[in-house]
């Protein structure tokens, strides 16, 4: 770290200053210059890097092709005509590309654009190959590796459209691009020459289009804050916000941007954002994770204190570091790099959510640090202002000056970046061979392997390698089964390996995090992993693996008379499996039974399918397929058993956070679990009854008027709907206007269907909607209270009643749950042995949980019979971010068994008052 430093210091001082003018006789676009001026609101809002524009009489500069020039009033761009206009930049210039990294959920083709002097665009194969042996050093030595960095160039990304509301970065980029292809001058030659400039236009462009639409429909004429309104209900097709967060890669975008970074290890990776004023350039304040290499957190504020100080030399106001986002979450998109040994690079730039100009008002109420953004801080030695006429220009300025100070920085030391880059990956090699755990091992032979399937393949697709064992291994006193999957240290990525597989222990119970502090997945999955601290384990006679297959089992098949019983080991599939069956007759055993030699737990599928029909062989087929344990039936077991009915199911969602209703709707699509989408609309028509057994509320909002009411109806009727003009608004839901919610209208159409005899089910912060609106009116719904602080933990749960069927799988009593914030449960005493299904613990399994004596024995899910329906209330989230898989059973049984909630429970369970 010293050398690293002291050698980032002195390059640093030796990178030679951007200059205001080219001084290269290049001819300068009087308009662009004109416009600038007149659209940047304050002269200090500008910087001499951006205030010029070269004209070139053979590339086209973004005006050329879109209309306007970048940061234009009231203008913003389609992601087609962006494609068009980086496809006639690559067209004319040779110092450009773009190249194809895969195509979106509404089939968009995501591109990245290359930029670099035309020597290295032409051998752009070559540098690929030196990134990936620096990325991987086992087969180089240190004399190799040095003569691999002295020849080799940093890919630089640049990466914007991640959210679709900040829309600045993807206009700013078309400018950069012109640039960096046409600008001469010692800068811009630099940069050419020491670098490959890698831009992804927009990482979610479904979401771009959609999100345009509705500022044209609905933003462009708003001019003060202080009238702004939210932004549309969808960006992509699931969701919006949390397509930084999605840990596992499940979002067909995200997965692109991924595989395309493991095929070219760029050592930085830099996220384009929009928020807080006027420029915050990330540094990695604490908590930081201490899996990754220390060297990061030196490289993070180099980068930030030079952006900070070149911009505030240049006179520009409110560039800051330090006291916003931090480096515990490994979920951010852009942190694929650092968790494969490159650097996490963000910005958040203020923005105005579209293109108008418009009367910002920042300093809050109560003008803490924490709160405020325009006091002086150590971290902030130039706040912004507290209030300011902010422009989209504005927020170009700010952008590019940084970015190319960046690219400034990068490209004066380009040797450092790579030797950190190369140093990164060789100590994640050498850390899991020197140091405890020296690997870990998923023992094969779990109750249900399709989950662990699932887990393996989610660190397969992140380049981790995983080997499966032919035979028995023993590590220590311990021994594991053939079968078993073993991830080795002395690979690259081992570090990644310890941040996913390991638990989280937060470092100081004062600090706050920006996002979840657990995410084990092994407890996120209800699978096994041990960590190994014996060395034996990296010479362990393994299968390197590419993907995790599992292939189901069908005993006594040739004796299936009746038909055959599928094992209920807690495979999600199973689920699935039913589905499939479709209006096959399927009945679910409510205790355990034998068949076969095969042990069949309390909620097994009983399906009679004759061999030889042509059901039992679809029946074998998807079996198989879906990794299940069958075993054919030669009668129909005795045991006692509920019909297994398939529900019409909806889903409901608010049109003002839908976001969680997405995760679930991904989820529920994955495992081919049809339903009905509805909104307020569906609600206040009435007649639930009729059309739906199972109504499913999940997590949303925060409280449970937020939900009821939604969106405050100010400002007119906003439409989410299709027309000629606005092609991309209303998918996935349709409504003339979309606030206002189902209000008490459609809290009793909801108590009407509950009544009639429907399932109510609600996840998370949906749980306060039925005791607060009198929907389960003895039960109380409460909140913590203050200095109580669970920013996504991990957390243990008892379940109090094993034998129902919301349970079915689920082995054992105690089960690791992701704390959800949801609500505490007060449930009256006379009414909880029937009612409290499962309950929290004070066990925090990983991550930070503050006050977990609060949430000690308090309900986690309740069933409370109301009417002729019931009402089943998950103080948790159970289908979280594509992430708690072991806890998706709970929701899918609750959904399989809708009508038999009361088998396994002893009988008839206690009645409210109606």
């Amino acid at each position: 770290m010293k050398w690293f430093a002291a050698t980032a210091l002195a390059l640093t001082l030796l990178a030679p200053p951007a200059t205001a003018q080219p001084g290269t006789g290049q001819a300068m676009d009087a308009d662009f210059a004109a416009r600038v001026e007149e659209w940047t609101t304050r002269p200090e809002f500008l910087s001499p890097l951006v205030d010029h524009l070269p004209v070139s009489d053979r590339v086209p500069s973004p005006k050329d092709v879109i209309g306007h020039h970048a940061g234009a009033p009231r203008e913003l761009t389609y992601y087609a005509e962006m494609l068009e206009y980086y496809r006639a930049l690559a067209a004319a210039s040779p110092r450009v590309s773009v190249g194809p990294i895969g195509r979106t959920d509404e089939d968009r083709e995501m591109v990245v654009v290359t930029i670099a002097n035309e020597v290295t665009l032409a051998g752009l194969e070559r540098y690929r190959q030196d990134l990936a042996r620096l990325a991987d050093p086992r087969e180089i030595g240190e004399t190799e590796a040095q003569d691999v960095i002295a020849r080799a160039k940093p890919i630089y990304v640049l990466m914007a459209g991640l959210h679709s509301g900040e829309t600045g970065p993807p206009e700013m980029l078309m400018e950069l691009a012109y640039r960096l292809a046409v600008e001469e001058g010692p800068l811009f030659d630099r940069i050419r020459d020491e670098l490959i400039v890698a831009l992804i236009p927009a990482a979610d462009p479904d979401g771009r289009d959609r999100y345009v639409d509705w500022y044209y429909r609905h933003l462009i004429d708003i001019t003060d804050d202080r009238d702004r309104i939210g932004g549309p209900p969808y960006w992509g097709k699931y969701i919006f916000h949390d397509n930084n967060r999605d840990i596992n890669y499940s979002q067909r975008s995200m997965r692109n941007v991924l595989d395309w970074y493991l095929e070219w290890h760029p050592p930085v990776m830099h996220d384009l954002h929009e928020s807080i004023p006027f420029l915050y350039t990330f540094s990695g304040q604490a908590p930081q994770n201490p899996l990754l290499d220390p060297i990061v957190y030196g490289e993070l504020p180099w980068f930030a204190n030079f952006e900070m100080a070149q911009l505030t030399s240049y006179g520009m106001p409110g560039v800051w570091t330090h006291g916003f986002v931090d480096m515990w979450s490994p979920g951010y998109l852009a942190f694929m790099a650092s968790n494969h040994n490159g650097l996490i690079r963000f910005y958040e730039t203020f923005g105005n959510g579209g293109a108008t100009t418009m009367k910002r008002h920042l300093k809050t109420e109560d003008n803490t640090p924490e709160q405020a953004r325009t006091s002086r801080e150590w971290y902030r030695p130039s706040p912004p202002y507290e209030e300011v006429e902010w422009s989209m220009r504005n927020n170009t300025n700010y952008s590019q000056t940084a970015a190319l100070t960046a690219l400034q920085l990068a490209a004066s030391n380009p040797e450092v970046l790579l030797r950190n880059f190369y140093r990164k990956s060789r100590n994640a090699v050498e850390d899991g061979e020197r140091n405890p755990p020296h690997g870990f091992v998923i023992p094969g032979g779990q109750r249900d392997m399709t989950r662990v399937s699932t887990l393996v393949d989610l660190l397969r697709i992140q380049g981790v390698e995983v080997g499966r064992a032919d035979g028995a291994l023993t590590f220590g006193a311990e021994s594991y089964p053939a079968g078993s999957y073993v991830v080795k240290g002395g690979q690259p990525y081992f570090r990644l390996a310890k941040i996913l597989l390991g638990n989280q222990e937060f470092p100081d119970d004062g600090l706050r995090t920006y996002d979840d502090t657990g995410w084990t997945m092994g407890l996120m999955h209800r699978v096994d992993v041990v960590a190994v601290d014996d060395p034996a384990v990296l010479d362990a006679p393994v299968e390197p693996i590419d993907e995790a297959r599992v292939t189901g089992t069908i005993a006594r098949e040739d004796e299936a008379r009746f038909g055959y019983a599928v094992a209920h080991t807690g495979s999600n599939h199973l689920t699935t499996l039913r589905y499939r069956l479709g209006d096959t007759p399927v009945e679910a055993a409510e205790e355990g039974f034998e068949a076969g030699g095969v042990s069949f737990p309390p909620g097994s599928f009983i399906v009679e399918a004759p061999a030889g029909s042509d059901r039992a062989g679809r029946l074998r087929t998807w079996i198989v397929e879906l990794g299940l344990t069958a075993a054919g039936l030669d009668e129909r077991p005795d045991t006692a058993t509920h019909p297994v009915d398939l529900p019409r199911l909806a889903i409901y969602s608010t049109w003002g956070n839908p976001q969680e209703v997405g995760w679930v709707r991904h989820a529920f699509d994955e495992f081919e679990i049809p339903f009905d989408l509805i909104f307020k609309e569906r609600v206040r028509e009435g007649d639930l009854r009729a059309d739906y057994d199972v109504i499913l509320i999940p997590n949303q909002g925060r409280t449970a008027k937020g939900l009821v009411f939604d969106i405050e109806p100010r400002g007119g009727p906003r439409a989410y709907t299709k027309t000629d003009r606005y092609r991309f608004l209303g998918d996935y839901g349709s409504s003339e206007d979309i606030t206002g919610g189902m209000g008490i209208e459609g809290v009793l159409e909801l108590q009407r269907f509950v009544g009639g005899g429907g399932l109510l089910v609600t996840l998370g912060a949906a749980s306060y909607v039925p005791p607060e609106y009198g929907l389960t009116r003895e039960i109380d719904a409460r909140r913590p209270g203050t200095g109580f602080y669970a920013p996504g933990p991990l957390v243990e749960a008892e379940i109090k009643t094993p034998g129902h069927p919301i349970f079915y799988g689920y082995e054992s009593t105690k089960t690791p749950v992701r704390y959800a914030n949801g609500p505490l449960l007060d449930v009256p005493r006379r009414f909880r042995d029937d009612w409290v299904l499962m309950s929290f613990t004070n066990e925090v399994l990983s991550g930070h949980l503050r006050g977990a004596d609060r949430i000690d024995g308090r309900p986690a899910v309740v069933d409370v019979p109301r009417g002729d329906g019931r009402v089943v209330l998950f103080a948790t989230n159970p289908c979280y971010r594509w992430q708690n898989h072991g806890e998706f059973g709970m929701l899918f049984n609750t959904i399989l068994h809708h009508n038999d909630l009361e088998s396994g429970t002893g009988g008839e369970t206690a009645q409210a008052n109606p």
